[in-house]
């Protein structure tokens, strides 16, 4: 720019008002000829003499007046237009606090009515707290609609109109309150419906569309009066257009945030919709999404595509042991490992509980897909630590493809699902490849587990009983009992079906309650009916043994029945106690305080020790069947009897030894000392009917009559065919 034009300096306008002035007197003088040589600045006056003309002219100052005018004029009106912008921006302002107000208003009342709904159904006292509460907030709002009574101040009346009929709403919410509290759910929903007005809910949003459309009609109105004003001038236009201008870029940026921020509220939506809130793993939507669209493709392409279904081993232990926050660290862990193990166009999703599945949308051959499965057992049985402890888990997986397996996901789903269970039961940590073979005994498989499930409620289990007897007198000692199912169907299930699939399913739990319950009850009958007491043993398996409820079970089981506890017997195997033998001694020392007898059962089919031994609150070992079947042939199976019987002498222990099943084996145990013996040779298990006919047949063989307590009691067994809760 030319400084010139820019700006002028302070002392250049009086020299240049002079010298115009000058110019017109010059220009006057002309006319007479004798005067133009005179000084241009001179003047002739009436007296014929000459006077220096004014330093102003009088049109020079009436123009500069009007000039000077005008510009004041110019600032007056670029003031009172910049006033009016601002004024027009606190209105907008106000306007926008006054409609977000009326919004959170109109979202308070609305869930005040979803609570009311919520609370006629549930009969919940809270969710009418609830409705009182957002009413409450609402009737705080009114009050800032007060204060921003400057955006609509002919609306005022409507704003207290408003805040009554909120208060009222708010009265009749405390009333029912009350009536709920003095006269139950029912009476306050009879006064629901006595006392519920909609016509005051669409008063009241009647009310609050009438107070926005209010505000905008104001902020209408002043936009329109800044407007006029800035036409008064060129500069106040400018000026304008510039503050326009301004707000625009301020409007453009708040635009684009705006759109940001929605952007970004959308994609956690989505991703919320389409993932697990636990792993941030894809959840059954977004695979069953993916699984269609890789299936068409697969199709459409000429591709093979495969699924591994992934069941972690175990899991339910660490969940029932440590809690579920330790489980939920766990399976956070297994969905990073399992990301890891595929490539970026894989799907890895969470099915459900301990579940997961991985979709392999194109593959070569089945070494590839083995090569996979390999890398995530190698993965997932890597210890990990969870709150400061190492774990160490292992998982199990099946494999389908497609088009070999299935062609759609459910097929797909199902045969993983089953090829899953066969690697289940090739003892676990191990993968198999889905074949056709194995769908009957899956859906076999399922069929017993969904039966199991409704066996107790149907009265479908039972327990029979098998005596033990003393070796020193043949007297029955104690009784083992040992659970039974006789489906409806099929009739009869085996034991070693029945253990393993109630321990999958946690099943065993409740079944080893009422085994427990219904041996102590059956013990009372007998006893009732004048039989001796005897010592009941019911099996503890290792689910129940790690469930945080088996104290309270067997003290709620024990106060119900009125069992006394000395009769009960708890039989665990050596197996169940070693993932954490300081636990585990810790549970046997709470069980024995309450005066239970304790039993290792299976001796000599685990890890047991001497040393360990010791630290064991117990009382009793049990030989397993598989050394007893042995003797007095076998020279191992001798050895291994004998090794136990002086082993347990030595502790302070008694000595059972079941599978007894001939008159030789019988004997054998009888000159070692063995302290008591059960098995086939002298009773298979019975129902209870039948052997109550069979102890009072002994009892008549002894010479012995009438109630008396022998060495005998109830013992809770793990592990083995027919060990269960049983």
């Amino acid at each position: 720019m030319n400084p010139s034009l820019g700006r002028r300096p302070v002392h250049y306008w009086p020299r240049f008002l002079f010298r115009i002035l000058g110019a017109l007197a010059h220009g006057a003088a002309r006319d007479n000829p004798d005067e133009s040589q005179s000084d241009p600045g001179l003047e002739l006056s009436d007296a014929g003499t000459w006077k220096r003309l004014p330093f102003l002219s009088r049109r020079f100052v009436i123009g500069s007046l009007i000039a000077f005018g005008i510009l004041f004029a110019n600032a007056f009106v670029s003031y009172r237009t910049i006033a009016n912008l601002i004024d027009a921006s606190r209105t907008a302002e106000n306007t926008l606090k006054l409609v977000g107000a009326l919004k959170d208003l109109q979202g308070n009342v609305a869930g005040s009515e979803i609570e009311l709904r919520g609370y006629i159904i549930s009969g919940e006292r809270d969710r009418l707290a609830r409705a009182q509460a957002f009413l409450g907030r609402a009737a705080n709002l009114v009050q800032t609609l007060r204060d921003l009574s400057g955006a609509i101040p002919d609306q005022m009346p409507q704003v207290e109109l408003l805040g009554t009929l909120i208060g009222e709403e708010f009265e009749r919410f405390g009333t029912l309150s009350k009536i709920h509290g003095q006269k139950g759910v029912s009476a306050a929903i009879r006064t629901i419906g006595t006392t519920a007005s909609a016509a005051t809910s669409r008063r009241i949003q009647v009310l609050t569309a009438d107070l926005m459309a209010a505000g905008d009609a104001r902020l209408a109105r002043r936009a329109e009066q800044s407007k006029r004003g800035s036409d008064l001038s060129v500069i106040t236009a400018a000026v304008a257009t510039l503050f326009n201008l301004g707000l625009l870029g301020v409007v453009i940026l708040l635009v684009r945030r705006e759109i940001k921020d929605r952007q970004h509220a959308e994609e956690v939506v989505k991703f919320a919709a389409t993932h697990d809130p636990l792993t941030g793993l894809a959840n059954r939507l977004l695979l069953t999404e993916r699984v269609n669209r890789a299936l068409a493709a697969a199709k459409s392409e000429g591709r093979r595509i495969a699924m591994l279904f992934i069941d972690l081993d175990r899991f339910k232990n660490i969940n029932d042991t440590l809690g579920h926050e330790a489980g939920d660290r766990l399976l956070q862990n297994v969905a990073n490992r399992l990301a890891r193990c595929v490539r970026r166009s894989d799907t890895v999703a969470r099915q459900g509980g301990d579940e997961f599945v991985v979709l392999i949308e194109a593959f070569q051959g089945p070494d590839d897909l083995a090569q996979v499965a390999e890398k995530i057992l190698v993965e997932v049985a890597e210890p990990m630590t969870v709150y400061g402890r190492e774990f160490q888990i292992t998982a199990s997986i099946g494999v389908s493809t497609c088009p070999v397996d299935g062609d759609d996901m459910q097929a797909l789903l199902k045969n993983a699902d089953i090829a899953m269970y066969r690697a289940k039961q090739q003892g676990k940590n191990t993968y198999q490849f889905y074949a056709a073979q194995m769908n009957p005994h899956s859906v076999e498989r399922l069929e017993l587990e969904a039966a199991l499930r409704r066996a107790l409620e149907r009265n479908e289990l039972t327990l029979h009983y098998q005596p033990k007897v003393q070796a020193r007198t043949g007297r029955v000692t104690g009784i083992e009992c040992l659970l039974r199912w006789q489906h409806p169907t099929i009739g009869p299930v085996p034991p070693d079906q029945i253990v393993p699939l109630a321990e999958e399913t946690g099943l065993i739990v409740p079944i080893g309650k009422w085994a427990l319950r219904t041996a102590c009850l059956q013990a009372r009958k007998w006893a009732e009916q004048g039989l001796p007491l005897l010592r009941m043993a019911v099996n503890v398996s290792a689910r129940q043994f790690m469930s945080a409820t088996l104290l309270d079970d067997v003290v709620g089981t024990i106060a119900e029945t009125g069992m006394d506890p000395r009769w009960i017997e708890f039989e665990v195997t050596e197996s169940v106690m070693m993932p954490d033998p300081e636990q585990a001694v810790k549970l046997l020392r709470k069980l024995k305080a309450i005066g239970v007898r304790l039993t290792i059962d299976d001796f000599g089919t685990g890890y047991s020790s001497l040393a360990y031994l010791k630290r064991l609150p117990i009382d009793c070992v049990k030989i397993d069947a598989s050394f007893v079947r042995g003797v007095p042939v076998d020279a191992s199976d001798v050895a291994i009897t004998d090794t136990i019987l002086a082993m347990s002498r030595s502790l302070g222990l008694k000595v059972v030894a079941e599978g007894v099943e001939t008159r030789d084996q019988m004997r054998f145990l009888e000159r070692r000392g063995c302290d008591e013996m059960q098995g086939y040779y002298f009773s298979k298990p019975l129902p209870a009917e039948q052997l109550t006919v069979y102890l009072r047949e002994h009892e008549a063989a002894s010479g012995e009559s009438g109630p008396r307590e022998a060495s005998s009691r109830i013992r809770l067994v793990s592990g083995g065919e027919k060990r269960i809760p049983k």
